[in-house]
């Protein structure tokens, strides 16, 4: 890392070097604050270098807090070099009884850059009652590569006017998950890999997808974040050893 910038109540919680001796690099970001409160814009931009490798994750969810009065935004911009490789698994996103909050997250990829990115989402503090009582959510990411626009994957929900049980992005469960790879190489044989590991229907309910531009898509719905973080991992780790010559991906916090 050759330069960093933060401010509170953002900041890096711990870097390293993973076991083995790699020379990727192993960052965990943490909130200090109680979560994003009523007003606050969260946003991040990292510059991955040419040929470098990051690991990345957050030490805890992102916890959307009521908005009585101003709503709130995050923001992370990613900006990938040639054959820079960026690993994002952060924790769940929660949308808490009360708020209205956007989020958007940009990748700019350059030429063989890879990117395994896992986005997962939760209808609120399930375990206290509180699923759908948020008052309104957006997301939206933008993932360009080489110039190419890859993914544009856009979700907003207003439980009081949008009835959560008719929602056909939804049906029925609380937790969504979308996983983008992006790397050289990937293609229908990696699809069907893919598809291999996919939990049959049930608890939860997945697809996968070849995108237009190159790379894979997948989208999970489950009723429990941790079961979606596990499966998410599970499919990236059955590629990764093919693609970046490297063992299972392992985040230890």
């Amino acid at each position: 890392m050759t330069d960093r910038y933060y401010s509170a109540p953002l900041r890096f919680s711990r870097s390293f070097r993973p076991p083995g001796g790699g020379d990727e690099l192993c960052v965990y970001t943490s909130d200090v604050s109680p979560g994003v409160l009523n007003g606050d814009h969260y946003r991040s931009d990292w510059q991955l270098g040419q040929n470098t490798h990051l690991m990345l994750s957050s030490t805890s969810a992102t916890r959307l807090h009521p908005t009585p009065t101003v709503p709130s935004s995050v923001n992370h911009h990613f900006r990938l070099e040639q054959g820079a490789v960026l690993e994002y698994f952060p924790e769940c996103v929660i949308p808490f009884k009360g708020s209205s909050s956007a989020l958007t997250t940009t990748f700019e990829l350059g030429e063989q850059a890879v990117l395994a990115y896992a986005d997962i989402w939760s209808a609120g503090r399930i375990h206290r009652g509180e699923a759908f009582q948020f008052k309104r959510y957006r997301s939206l990411t933008e993932i360009w590569h080489e110039k190419q626009l890859a993914v544009w994957d856009r979700f907003g929900l207003e439980p009081e006017s949008d009835d959560p049980k008719a929602s056909a992005a939804l049906m029925g469960y609380t937790h969504t998950a979308a996983l983008w790879m992006i790397a050289p190489g990937l293609g229908a044989a990696q699809l069907e890999s893919v598809r291999s590991t996919l939990p049959p229907d049930g608890r939860m309910l997945a697809g996968a997808s070849l995108l237009a531009t190159g790379g894979i898509g997948v989208r999970l719905l489950g009723m429990a974040a941790w079961e979606l973080q596990e499966q998410c991992l599970r499919i990236w780790n059955s590629l990764r050893p093919t693609l970046l010559g490297k063992p299972s991906l392992i985040f230890r916090k």
